[in-house]
């Protein structure tokens, strides 16, 4: 959640895959057979969003040690293009996210308001370096630079709408679309408008939000749960201002906290998580979206590693709750905020433009 550091820049060979994205698409199959183990109940064995192949070398195995989701559940590498997904996927994704799930609840914690407060502040016209400096310290915060007054604001993946209610504070016209009819519904009862429920096509063929002329688009930890991420983000290359920025923030699949807990690395959220990124993936998939980023950083997400540290000491199964204390949470803040200065954060924040304007 807080801090954060820029990472170099992608190995050269990577910066090819960007410039030309459908070269992804045409590496050799390595034939690495689908796994032949029984799934969890109401899964299938997944298939790469970008390729269309099962299987893939296998990088962790793990459980659902937020939830408590029956099975265990994967993490593997395309043998094509090299993205990695969960397998196997739910039949019904919107199925694996229980009443109580926090982003979607009706009670907003101390550490959302924190968040809710500091982007207000970071998106106000004219907020210059204190709004670069929030956008340093709050991931949540960061626009990827300056607002004009009353720009157009969008909000994909907008939870309860506490991002939309920050930048309508700020004065800007701010819409957000959310699956989850239930956190819309918690957004009106907060007085928040402009939040529409459903997915982003529907929202826009049926005219709940503008059509288009977007000056900033925010996918603040959604990217990670979008089944397809390219089709997705092909949508929002069509509507984004040709002088727009997109902000995308997702779990650092290279990190090292994930590196040294494995399956048990909070930031896993199996199976809710089904497609996992690095700074090189994230890369490529932004660039076959039709987006060329313009810088990338590591950062802290508040709580994945104490949650990490809960479920590796539980053996890697479910966590016993003393990681979400909010005084375990702000005592191992430094740690987070070092790891993400190292470039070794839990998640990655990437700025990006319309590519070829």
């Amino acid at each position: 959640m807080f801090g954060g550091s820029r990472i170099a820049a992608p190995r050269p060979g990577w910066r090819g895959w960007a410039r030309r994205p459908d070269r992804i698409l045409r590496r050799v199959n390595s034939n690495v057979p689908a796994h032949a183990a029984a799934s969890p109940p109401g899964t299938h064995l997944s298939t790469c969003p970008l390729c269309g192949l099962e299987g893939g070398r296998e990088i962790l195995a793990g459980t659902d040690h937020r939830r408590g989701t029956p099975g265990t559940f994967r993490v593997v590498e395309c043998p094509s293009c090299r993205l990695a997904r969960t397998d196997p996927w739910p039949d019904d994704p919107g199925a694996w996210y229980p009443d109580e799930y926090p982003q979607h609840g009706g009670s907003e914690s101390l550490t959302a308001r924190a968040s809710r407060g500091a982007l207000q502040r970071a998106s106000r016209p004219g907020a210059g370096r204190v709004g670069r400096l929030l956008g340093r310290a709050v991931p949540e915060a960061d626009t990827g630079g300056a607002l004009a007054p009353a720009s157009r604001i969008l909000d994909v993946g907008a939870g309860t709408g506490g991002a939309v209610a920050a930048f309508r504070a700020a004065g800007h016209d701010a819409w957000g679309v959310e699956p989850s009819l239930r956190a819309v519904l918690v957004a009106e009862a907060r007085g928040t408008t402009g939040v529409v429920p459903g997915a982003l096509d529907d929202a826009l063929e049926g005219g709940l939000i503008p059509s288009g002329d977007y000056d900033l688009i925010r996918m603040s930890q959604v990217l990670e749960h979008v089944p397809d991420p390219v089709a997705l983000l092909r949508t929002l290359r069509r509507i984004i201002s040709p002088t727009g920025r997109l902000v995308v923030g997702v779990p650092n699949l290279d990190s090292l906290a994930r590196r040294m807990t494995g399956g048990a690395w909070d930031g896993l959220e199996f199976p809710r998580h089904l497609v996992h990124y690095t700074r090189d993936s994230l890369l490529w998939v932004l660039a076959l979206g039709g987006f060329a980023v313009t810088s990338m950083r590591t950062a802290p997400l508040l709580g994945v590693l104490p949650g990490s540290i809960d479920a590796r000491t539980a053996g890697g199964g479910h966590q016993r709750g003393w990681s979400d204390a909010l005084v375990v949470r702000v005592a191992m803040y430094p740690v987070e905020w070092t790891l993400g200065a190292l470039g070794q954060g839990d998640g990655l924040v990437a700025i990006a433009e319309p590519a070829g304007n």
